[in-house]
């Protein structure tokens, strides 16, 4: 937004500079013109017009174990792998895993330092090193086999290079002389050492054919034939000094075309003809761009073109046969249009069409053709305008200087300043100057509207200049100085967009000015402008955006305008007074870009306007700064941080492009838009600015490999055996916590790549998400299958995706043997219970002792024993609990729970039924058993699941039992908690500072047939805070004196327990209700639990 808000607070700063606005433009008369003096220029650099080389770059920073990347390869799966001099990296777009030596572990690397990376058929990896011998790791086990000198095996330690020809063979070449292969289909390795293959070999390179190309370090290049042992030697064109020399050869590549291409260490790039034995020699710095003499590596990507890395930077061969330069700017290292290191060691090209160059010393960067189409040019600052000459040349203003592009000389110049105003001898430097706008008139008088500077006349032939700004003794000259735009009708006038001025009209012939504001009769809604757009259809009608006076229609011949404004009570008038940007298409639409307020389109002929915002549509950013039509009739807008988005009007569907696309920025400047003749688009911002041509740009259609990455259990990562891809099903047991991470290797973007994931059996569709992992709590014992989709950063989605099964072992209380062993205990403890009961009380009825009927109500106390939780005690990170029940001597209706849910989340229940003996116990069971189907069933709603309750308990108490219950819900992650109650005792929470507070939280009881309601209140805990939930069995337990323990004394002992764990208070507010009973008969069941967070 700082653009917008930058002119904004102009208002503020500057007023109406100079003087007050002019009145209507009939009553200004010709004065005195009052003629600026002429200036020279005094200030100006020429540079070379470098391509850009877009690229982001991956460091230390990222997981990189050295800056220093010697060797680049990608595997079959798509992972890419980099070879350093501190170890070897495994990158899968979102983090690196690192491959280092481990001395108690012989399946570990041999050596750190890598010199060369290839694959073997299998999709095995070959990594060489200087002193470690050659190392093989195999995916499916992770685990690396090392060869090193000895017979059988390699010949020397060192291998400084690997290649590997059609027929699937490996050849080292050997550091101390010679050439070794290994044969995949034998596992066995073999030695050359003869003459010339005895020669100290530096480079190596099979060609289509099988032949090998060997550079060595001081004889030439080598033609091995492997399969029938002939050779040659290639050192000069025969009968001429053209050739190698004693250069050492440092690379070799045989090209598509056929051409032997020949890198060496100061001797500069060779091309050999091997039909005809002749050298073609490409020499730094006269020799068609090259850069250096002394040539790294070597490489060709899928399009045919020559890469050439250098210590001085990285060439790339064009189709004349010319190199394009891309360098290090060491003035500015995060240029992101230049190289960002000056030395190349290593480089590859991805399945997905990256470019990866490995540097020194900084690490490696990525290169994409798709970010190069959109043609991004560096300047210093924010690039503000633009104008094109008819010979192509570009004009381009910044906040600090006038840039100038000749595209065919492959120069830019810069004025930084305009000298001295030969009249007051104050410098006007370019510096410190925002030009808002650039105009090139009939004559070639190239017009600047500057920002609190006034106008400048340039000509850019004699690179002299006039300066207009705001005179109080000139009544016709410039009103004031801040001008946005400048527009020039057929009669050669100059139409100015002022800020504070309003429109202003200039006659370059007699300079005079002539102001049209909101004071006359002009009918212009505002006085601050942003925008001038002269209608395609009618020279007479220019459209003006203005700062809160909407969009102005005005007519340059009458001198009139009308406005569409905004009203709050029109849906279908502009969704914004602030107008920046104007576009007309051939329907006859008037498409405004506005501040805030998004894309409108205005139909001219009703005045109703269609919106199009983020939150209606795919738009990105609800400020505009810039529109432009392509050929095809698609809109192009610049945005206030949402990048450059393309708008196809016909299917109203919006395509963005951020930096990573190859945009300067996601941040565009006000005003900052042109279109050329030739129908090339540009757009400037903080970065610089873009050129291109539309039909250029596409969208990536790379499908990426999804692979699985990594397996955590309570977030702790599970080392498996083997790489997770390669196991059979999964095993996860009930009780865990796990995350599965992924990658999609699309690496151009890859933060915005995006994932799809489905777990069969639990999810009922695909999540989408731009999150590399999924994570579930708890499942259910059973198979499931995980299947993950991913798309790269355009959308285009894998569809197949993978697939993993996993087997979740259930507890062997939740099997279904399980649930039915509990339906034949609880149907047979009630039927025995209750036969037991009638045949004692008729006893007791003969008898007239009915009292020994409750000693015998301890066997329906057993069996609601078994509904609550195995264990009392529960400890998490975050998260403990201490439970406690116990019967009452003529069984109650007491039940406790704790479950753990998905995200963290922990439910404790505790409920009372009314009532003593079998009728009780039943309600209770049916209530645990409703209970653990609403969480097999995945509890999300605590007040539904209640309610659920509150109907099992009338259906199955008749009315004639209740069940009291309190809810606690608590998020381990934060501490907030909320407490759902059916008619249960208010809980009791205690501070840190041992003070007790009361929550009350009524509600109706469970069995409640009609106006059942839910008590609900919600608190958060801090560090070592404590909750009590409990039932009325102790507050209520009789004292001597007939009174109860009450609340207060209960409270009051519960706050004593401060200063102990939850194990000893627990025990303590047990003792109490021990000797507070004293021996007598307990009447009600006692249950309570203690929770402590943090």
């Amino acid at each position: 937004m700082r653009h917008v808000t930058r002119a904004l607070l102009v208002v503020v700063v500057l007023g109406v500079a100079g003087r007050s606005a002019l009145s209507a433009p009939d009553a200004a008369k010709p004065a005195v013109v009052v003629r600026p003096p002429v200036a020279t220029v005094a200030d100006k650099t020429v540079e070379r017009l470098a391509p850009a080389f877009g690229c982001s770059r991956l460091t230390i920073a990222e997981g990189l174990p050295s800056p220093n990347v010697k060797a680049i390869v990608q595997d079959k799966r798509g992972f890419m792998w980099f070879g350093t001099e501190d170890g070897l990296a495994r990158y899968d777009g979102v983090k690196m895993r690192v491959f280092r030596t481990s001395e108690t572990d012989p399946a570990s690397l041999s050596s750190v330092y890598i010199t060369a990376l290839e694959l073997d058929p299998s999709g095995k990896l070959w990594v060489g090193t200087p002193e470690g011998g050659v190392n093989l790791y195999d995916p499916e086990t992770d685990k690396f086999t090392r060869f090193t000198r000895g017979k059988g095996s390699l010949s020397s330690e060192g291998v400084t290079a690997i290649a590997r020809d059609p027929k699937g063979r490996i050849w080292f070449a050997m550091s101390g002389g010679g050439l070794n292969r290994f044969e995949p289909a034998t596992n066995t390795f073999t030695e050359f050492v003869t003459k010339p293959l005895d020669a100290a070999i530096t480079a190596i390179h099979a060609d289509k054919a099988g032949t090998l190309w060997l550079g060595t370090a001081s004889e030439g290049v080598i033609r091995w034939n492997p399969d029938d042992n002939s050779n040659q030697i290639f050192r000069a064109t025969p009968g001429e000094d053209v050739g190698l020399g004693t250069a050492p050869v440092t690379t070799i590549l045989s090209s598509s075309n056929g051409k032997v291409w020949i890198g060496t260490d100061g001797g500069g790039l060779f091309a050999l003809d091997p039909a005809t034995r002749k050298f073609a020699r490409h020499q730094a710095p006269a020799d068609r761009g090259t850069i250096s003499d002394h040539i790294s590596v070597l490489f060709e990507d899928h399009a045919g073109v020559l890469w050439i890395g250098t210590p001085d930077g990285l060439n790339r061969m064009d189709p004349s046969g010319g190199f394009i330069q891309y360098q290090h700017n060491p003035k500015d290292p995060k240029d992101p249009t230049k190289l960002p290191f000056p030395s190349v060691e290593s480089l590859y090209q991805d399945s997905g069409g990256i470019l990866w160059v490995g540097g020194f010393t900084v690490g490696v960067c990525k290169f994409d053709e798709l970010r190069q189409k959109f043609g991004h040019y560096r300047t210093q600052t924010h690039s503000m305008a633009f104008f094109e000459d008819p010979d192509s040349t570009l004009w381009v203003g910044t906040y600090n200087g006038l840039y100038k592009y000749e595209w065919a000389a492959q120069r830019v110049t810069i004025y930084h300043s305009l000298g001295r105003n030969l009249g007051t001898e104050e410098p006007v430097a370019l510096e410190s100057v925002w030009i808002n706008s650039l105009h090139r008139d009939k004559n070639g008088t190239i017009w600047m509207a500057l920002q609190r500077h006034g106008l400048i006349a340039f000509n850019p032939k004699t690179e002299t200049y006039r300066r207009y700004v705001p005179d109080p003794d000139n009544a016709n000259g410039l009103p004031v100085d801040t001008i946005f735009d400048i527009w020039e009708d057929d009669r050669g006038l100059l139409w100015l967009a002022t800020w504070g001025g309003g429109l202003v009209r200039l006659d370059p012939q007699t300079e005079t000015f002539t102001a049209f504001t909101s004071e006359d009769s002009s009918g212009l809604s505002s006085n601050h402008l942003y925008n001038l757009y002269p209608d395609p259809t009618d020279k007479k009608v220019l459209w003006i955006g203005s700062a809160k006076g909407g969009l102005i229609k005005f007519n340059v011949e009458a001198g009139t305008g009308t406005s569409f404004r905004h009203v709050a009570e029109n849906p279908a008038s502009l969704s914004s007074d602030d107008v920046l940007s104007i576009h007309r298409d051939a329907a006859g639409s008037v498409w405004v870009g506005t501040f805030g307020g998004g894309l409108n389109r205005l139909d001219p002929q009703t005045g109703k306007v269609e919106h199009f915002t983020i939150s209606n549509s795919g738009l990105t950013n609800n400020t505009i700064h810039g529109i432009l039509p392509d050929a095809d009739g698609k809109l192009w807008m610049s945005t206030n941080g949402g990048g450059l988005v393309q708008f196809d009007p016909a299917a109203k569907k919006f395509l963005a492009y951020d930096a990573s696309d190859g945009v300067q920025d996601s941040e565009f400047s006000q005003g900052s838009f042109m279109r050329s003749k030739s129908g090339k688009l540009f757009f400037g911002g903080a970065g610089g600015f873009n050129a291109f041509v539309s039909k250029d740009i596409t969208r990536d259609p790379y499908v990426p490999p999804v692979v699985l990455t990594a397996f955590k259990v309570f977030n702790q990562e599970v080392k498996l055996e083997r790489p997770i891809w390669t196991l059979p099903p999964l095993d996860v047991s009930y009780s865990d916590s796990f995350e599965l991470q992924f990658a999609a290797l699309s690496f151009a973007a890859p933060e915005k790549n995006r994932y799809a994931y489905k777990l069969e059996g639990f999810d009922d569709k695909f999540i989408e998400t731009d999150r590399p992992f999924a994570t579930y709590t708890k499942l259910d014992g059973g198979d499931y299958t995980l299947r993950i989709r991913a798309s790269n950063r355009h959308g285009v989605w894998n569809e197949t995706g993978i697939a993993l099964k996993l087997a979740v072992a259930p507890p062997l209380w939740r099997t279904w043997p399980a649930y039915g062993l509990y339906a034949l205990v609880l149907v047979g403890a009630v039927i025995l219970v209750f036969r037991l009961q009638r045949q004692r009380v008729r006893r007791a009825e003969r008898e007239g002792r009915l009292a020994v009927v409750e000693r015998d109500l301890e066997l329906t106390g057993a069996v609601q024993t078994g509904f609550l939780p195995e264990h009392n005690e529960i400890n998490t990170a975050q998260f403990q609990l201490c439970g406690y029940y116990k019967p009452a001597d003529a069984c109650g209706g007491d039940w406790w729970w704790h479950e753990m849910l998905l995200g963290g989340r922990h439910i404790v229940m505790v409920g009372d039924v009314t009532g003593h003996g079998p009728g009780p116990a039943m309600v209770t069971a049916a209530v645990a058993t409703a209970f653990h189907v609403l969480i097999e069933n995945g509890l999300n709603d605590v007040e539904e699941g209640l309610e659920l309750l509150n109907r099992q308990v009338l259906r199955v108490g008749k009315g004639k039992y209740h069940m009291t219950m309190a809810v606690l819900e608590l998020e381990e992650a934060t501490g907030e908690w909320v407490m759902y109650s059916a008619g249960a005792p208010p809980i009791l929470s205690l501070g840190a500072k041992g003070k007790h507070r009361v929550h009350f939280c009524a509600g109706s009881p469970l069995g409640t047939e009609t106006g059942f309601e839910i008590g609900r209140v919600e608190g958060k805990l801090e560090k070592a805070d404590r909750i009590l939930i409990y039932t009325d069995g102790i507050p209520e337990i009789e004292l001597a004196n007939g009174n109860t323990i009450g609340m207060r004394r209960f409270a009051q002992e519960y706050e004593r327990t401060r200063q102990q764990n939850l194990q000893e208070a627990s025990a303590t507010i047990r003792t109490f209700a021990a000797k507070t009973l004293a021996g007598q008969p307990q009447g009600d069941d006692w249950t309570f639990t203690m929770i402590e967070w943090g």
